[in-house]
């Protein structure tokens, strides 16, 4: 009779566990035009309450002079993707600046479902948003932001294309958070424009295409095949990076920066 309360405990832990579904997928696109790459790891955690995802990116290159070597992990509420919770950045944004590391954590939702977002660690001092939203940062880097509703980290977008519908018709509206500078562009837009040829590897093949558009950027061109595999992205109108399934990073960003 002692022990019963011990088998209790033991028997709702293996049934919690058993309860669990861990799904991971991670996909690598590499790219000749700044020699270098972008992977993204999607974790799904099912349980009875619903469905958790974390998005881990790593990008390890530069667009021009902009050298870009930091890992982001993501975690959503759902996995639509839409609702991130939780930001973990370590990396290098900046050829002239050292490394920084900070974690961002949800606090609460207004009733206009805009987000107060707090702020913790080293990031760049260049802090600002969109005029109708407000930041306040104290000199040892911790802040309180306000970050409007469906607003997402800029790399998350490789993740949730694949499962955006084939339809000319749908538009998926978003926010995107620059997650070097923690810099909100509203109003961001990805449409589908249908089935087009394209060019990977050499060789011409038929894919589905996106494009992702807003103000102040240049539009970004994403191919998916019939198998909701994104395969290749077109970025700044010059910076193509294709799915490769046999390049394998031989180290973390982190580790690469000790």
């Amino acid at each position: 009779m002692k022990k019963l309360p011990l088998l209790l405990t033991i028997l709702c832990f293996v049934t919690f566990a058993f309860s669990q579904e861990k799904v991971e997928k991670t996909s690598v696109f590499t790219s000749a035009d700044t020699k270098g790459y972008i992977s993204i790891k999607k974790i799904d955690l099912k349980n009875e309450t619903g469905v958790t995802t974390t998005v881990q990116t790593t990008v390890n290159t530069s667009f021009n002079d902009e050298v870009l070597n930091f890992n982001l992990s993501t975690i959503n509420d759902s996995d639509k993707m839409v609702s991130p919770s939780k930001l973990i950045f370590d990396g290098t944004i900046d050829s002239n600046m050292k490394p920084v590391n900070f974690t961002g954590s949800r606090i609460k939702k207004d009733n206009k479902n805009n987000s107060f977002w707090n702020f913790e660690g080293e990031f760049k001092e260049e802090m600002e948003t969109d005029p109708d939203f407000y930041g306040y940062a104290k000199p040892r880097h911790i802040a309180t932001l306000k970050i409007p509703e469906r607003t997402i980290p800029t790399f998350n977008l490789w993740a949730i294309i694949p499962k955006l519908d084939f339809d000319r018709d749908g538009t998926f509206v978003f926010n995107s958070l620059d997650e070097t500078k923690l810099y909100v562009k509203k109003n961001q837009t990805v449409n589908y424009l249908g089935k087009a040829k394209t060019s990977i590897n050499g060789e011409s093949t038929v894919l589905h295409k996106f494009v992702h558009q807003g103000k102040g950027i240049q539009p970004a061109y994403f191919w998916v095949n019939d198998d909701r595999e994104l395969v290749q992205v077109l970025l700044d109108g010059q910076f193509t990076f294709t799915l490769d399934r046999n390049f394998k990073p031989s180290s973390s960003v982190a580790d690469s920066n000790n």
